[in-house]
């Protein structure tokens, strides 16, 4: 039986965000899975209209069918490890039980672990500032300046460009459905989970973070909580992250049985 990992990437981002993250698990035997989410239509440039239909229900139904697809290639179910909008989706499906250990990494908030925080409104303002009446219709990709000030802020401004020019579209349906995301029981979550905060994070605040690791402190398997000062919201990129990959799977090396 082989170990098999599902990297989900968050909103606006592809599967190359886990380049960095990948390798490591890769060297220590893991076989890595980062699909992009429907890339015929979340592009980089002129998205087609027919992803302004797209839900974040489907974001979920799409990765709940790779973790099944990789439980029958490899005889065993895989982790899941989302990212931001990735750590929303990768909650889904622990609940569902489609995986054996999920890691969520500077997730999106749930509904009973919200903050306010006007460095979210930086972060979004050139999706807020189209209204709230036109999102539902549209097709956006977050703005190169909250991009850089609210996600990309522990990462050296010389990278910023080439990571901004692979950004994709997603559809305004889906920013809505992040903005108030369906509940899920964590009693329903009956596998080990570790939720990762970072400080300094601008796009989802630590206190968001923490309160979600306290919650599933109490979930069906009680879950395990981590938090990096000196990292934000990219954390699947930035100076540091190896050794937040060496901790994660050292997590799972005396969490998951192989």
């Amino acid at each position: 039986m082989a170990k098999s990992i599902l990297m989900i990437h968050g909103v606006g981002c592809g599967g190359e965000v886990w380049n960095n993250m990948r390798r490591p698990f890769e060297q220590n035997g893991w076989h890595v899975e980062a699909p992009t989410l429907y890339p015929d239509q979340r592009t980089i440039e002129d998205p087609p209209e027919s992803l302004s239909d797209l839900r974040l229900s489907d974001y979920i139904e799409r990765m709940s069918e790779m973790a099944r697809k990789l439980a029958s290639e490899h005889g065993d179910k895989p982790v899941v490890m989302g990212h931001s909008m990735g750590g929303l989706i990768a909650q889904h499906l622990a609940a569902r039980g489609d995986v054996k250990a999920a890691i969520f990494l500077t997730p999106a908030q749930t509904p009973d672990c919200q903050v306010q925080d006007l460095r979210l409104m930086i972060t979004f303002w050139a999706i807020l500032k189209k209204g709230q009446k036109k999102i539902p219709e549209g097709r956006f990709k977050v703005g190169r300046f909250g991009f850089g000030w609210g996600v990309l802020n522990e990462v050296p401004k010389e990278r910023h460009d080439e990571i901004y020019r692979l950004a994709r579209y997603d559809s305004g349906k889906v920013y809505l459905d992040l903005a108030e995301p369906d509940p899920i029981d964590e009693k329903s979550v009956q596998v080990p989970t570790l939720t990762i905060g970072a400080r300094r994070d601008r796009a989802t605040p630590v206190k968001a973070v923490r309160k979600l690791g306290e919650k599933y402190a109490h979930a069906g398997v009680p879950g395990d909580y981590r938090e990096y000062p000196g990292h934000a919201h990219w954390i699947v990129d930035e100076p540091g992250t190896n050794d937040v990959s060496a901790d994660i799977l050292d997590w799972l090396s005396k969490t998951v049985s192989a």
